[in-house]
């Protein structure tokens, strides 16, 4: 059974308890900083959690942290700290297979990088030093809670209390919680601008099964989805990514002259108000926070709908960053907040949750492509396609429909460069002589279309612009 993380928050938890929990995760948080200093570099190399419990608890008193407390930030902390080991040691791996050795002495290095030998190796220990620096921490607002310490009990409203031990032995802090689930694990409690965050985990719930169809689908911004049978999924997304920007931007303009009067006055009390009073970012990130949940739950919807007539989806891979080509501010203002990061962990999770497969495909120039002929030809004006044969369709759902033939493309792989994929596209348009003339009314794609392709892409790109 597959684990995911919940988060819950605290309910009007008061200033007396939040206080209480400050304290406790400050005292816990020298300690995580202590163990960092004293484990965090190679002197630390095969620290074993239970040993150094069991020599801290015979020799070491701290009081008052509850016993639970500090040896569940003690695991917790050596376990960030291996973690910090093992991505160092895929570096060194990387750089082994990189050496001009024999694969014997290969082989035996990465033996002993597996084990804590590799200490005793002078390379490894110098490869290691080189990947792993010495570790530290500064993070003293988390609590490390184990399944078993604390208590739950439901309140008047229905949603659960959270009882925690505090630094007074034998009494409890009680916490309200936005929530009526029950858990059920160990819980990391962090605390933020006086609210208690709860991150517990929990096994993944049974969804309904995926559809049977192969579709395509295409990331858009008025919509979250388009698919290639002609549905759009999501809508409204675009319009609520819009007014969360231009929101940000008028607040910007505003929170800029407010920043350069508190700059450049020289009343000190007059610009302790501003920065307490005008310039604080609770209220913003705030609001920030609840539009990326608006954005995320419209973008699950979306790829929710996909799957349930798909069981095999195929998006294109946006991973690469665009093309930078001069636009309006307002423009590069929009784009820069379109989540499609957002979009990708969407069908990402959902298909892996509900037993579908997601297939990625190379992007390039499949918003230029005909779909009725799969060709380089066509012309997209904003939303709209205009075909070859003069259909007119929604250019997302013309992308999709691209999107769905192009992972049957043997020419085009994942990782071809667009420049590659765009010869590939003009070569096969002029191979059946399908090339539109600068005097018939027949849409195309770009200038070098109109002419046959007697000399090379370059050569073409020379004389145009001459």
């Amino acid at each position: 059974m597959t684990k995911v993380t919940r988060i819950y928050k605290s309910c009007d938890l008061n200033v007396g308890k939040y206080q209480a929990l400050e304290e406790q995760a400050r005292l816990l948080g020298k300690l995580r900083a202590e163990i960092w200093e004293r484990f965090g570099s190679i002197q630390g190399v095969g620290s074993a959690h239970r040993k150094i419990r069991d020599t801290w608890v015979e020799t070491r008193d701290f009081s008052p942290l509850a016993a639970k407390a500090w040896k569940e930030t003690l695991r917790d902390t050596l376990d960030d700290i291996h973690l910090y080991e093992k991505s160092a040691k895929e570096k060194v791996r990387k750089a082994i297979s990189r050496r001009k050795i024999s694969e014997a002495e290969k082989k035996k290095l990465y033996t002993l990088l597996k084990s804590d030998k590799w200490v005793k190796n002078p390379y490894l220990c110098r490869m290691m030093r080189k990947f792993k620096k010495h570790g530290r921490t500064t993070v003293d607002n988390q609590i490390i809670v184990e399944f078993g310490v604390y208590k739950q009990f439901e309140g008047k409203d229905g949603n659960m209390w959270l009882k925690i031990p505090s630094l007074v032995r034998g009494k409890m802090i009680s916490i309200p919680l936005n929530t009526k689930a029950k858990l059920q694990s160990a819980l990391r409690l962090i605390l933020k601008d006086g609210i208690m965050h709860v991150h517990a985990s929990l096994n993944q719930r049974n969804f309904a099964a995926c559809g049977s169809e192969i579709l395509g689908v295409d990331k858009g911004y008025t919509e979250a989805l388009a698919d290639s049978n002609g549905d759009l999924h999501g809508k409204g997304f675009g319009k609520l990514m819009t007014e969360g920007t231009e929101k940000r931007h008028l607040r910007g303009i505003a929170r800029n002259k407010l920043h350069q009067i508190a700059k450049k006055t020289k009343n000190k009390r007059k610009v302790k108000r501003i920065c307490k009073f005008n310039l604080g970012r609770k209220k913003l990130d705030r609001y920030n926070h609840c539009q990326y949940e608006q954005l995320r739950t419209k973008a699950f919807e979306a790829a929710h709908r996909v799957v349930d007539t798909a069981k095999e989806v195929r998006a294109e891979d946006l991973s690469k960053p665009f093309s930078s080509n001069e636009k309006w501010k307002s423009y590069n203002r929009k784009m820069s907040s379109w989540s499609r990061s957002l979009l990708s962990e969407a069908l990402h999770s959902v298909t892996e949750a509900r037993g579908s497969r997601l297939r990625l495909v190379n992007a390039a120039y499949t918003s230029q492509m005909d779909s009725k002929t799969r060709r380089l030809e066509g012309r997209r004006v904003g939303d709209r396609f205009y075909h070859v044969n003069g259909d007119v369709s929604h250019a997302d759902t013309n992308a999709a429909v691209n999107i769905k033939h192009r992972a049957e493309d043997t020419e085009i792989s994942l990782y071809t460069p667009y420049k590659e994929v765009k010869a590939i596209l003009l070569s096969r348009l002029t191979d059946i002589g399908g090339v539109s003339s600068h005097k018939s009314n027949r849409p195309s794609r770009t200038l070098v279309t109109r002419r046959k392709r007697t000399l090379t892409e370059s050569e073409l790109t020379k004389s145009l612009t001459t």
